[in-house]
């Protein structure tokens, strides 16, 4: 066989796993001791982890696996989970994420890895997907101004009634909030009016500053 039949051999093995977990390799190893004088790793152990922290006890461990029957083994696990419908409500509804967002974003390993990309960089490209997004909410609601970087529903909610109350031309203290409006965006809504003066009452709409209200309620 070729080398480059050998090469296009291995690509048909669907099921193996990349060496992907960069670490030393024995001549590294081998190497490192002689540098630091000592013969194995457990000398280099005995000389720096003090004896009343160190243990020589074997520890009680399964057999190693590699990493195609931990994949397996996983789904096996995740077979058994049993799938039912969530009727806690209150915000939490089912959504429907498009299939492109679900591949580009939430799997994509940039958006989610363990390791700190140059604070500049992914500082600019959240703002930058931050700045799309409310202009595509502003577009489609036709108004002049959205939040996009904010938490969750209650904290989105109590930055706008602030604001609405920082920039309402009517001097008004009172804010009416409807009363099936989730307990948790109310409670949120209350604490931050609190501190500034905002009432929250029930009154006619022309002698309000703002009014609040939940779609879908709870």
């Amino acid at each position: 066989m070729t080398d480059a039949l050998a090469e296009l051999a291995t690509l048909e093995v669907a099921d193996s796993f990349i060496a992907r977990h960069i670490g030393p390799s024995e001549s590294d190893i081998t190497a490192m001791l002689h540098a630091l004088g000592v013969a194995t790793l457990d000398d280099l152990a005995a000389k720096t982890v003090p004896g009343t922290i160190r243990t020589n006890q074997t520890m009680n461990l399964p057999p190693a696996i590699d990493e195609a029957a931990t994949i397996a083994e996983l789904r096996t696990l995740a077979a058994q989970n049993i799938s039912k419908k969530s009727l806690i409500g209150l915000g939490y509804h089912g959504t429907v994420t498009p299939p492109v967002i679900l591949r580009n974003v939430l799997e994509n390993p940039g958006w989610y890895t363990a390791y700190t990309p140059y604070q500049a960089e992914i500082a600019q490209g959240r703002l930058e997907a931050l700045v799309n997004f409310q202009t595509m909410i502003c577009d489609l609601t036709g108004m002049e101004i959205a939040n996009a970087s904010l938490l969750d529903e209650a904290t989105a909610a109590a930055e706008a009634v602030a604001m609405a109350h920082a920039l309402s031309k009517i001097k008004s203290d009172i804010l009416a909030m409807a009363r099936d409006v989730h307990p948790q965006t109310r409670a949120v809504i209350a604490t931050r009016a609190k501190p500034v003066g905002i009432t929250l009452i029930d009154v006619d709409p022309g002698d309000i500053t703002a009014i609040r209200a939940a779609n879908p309620f709870a």
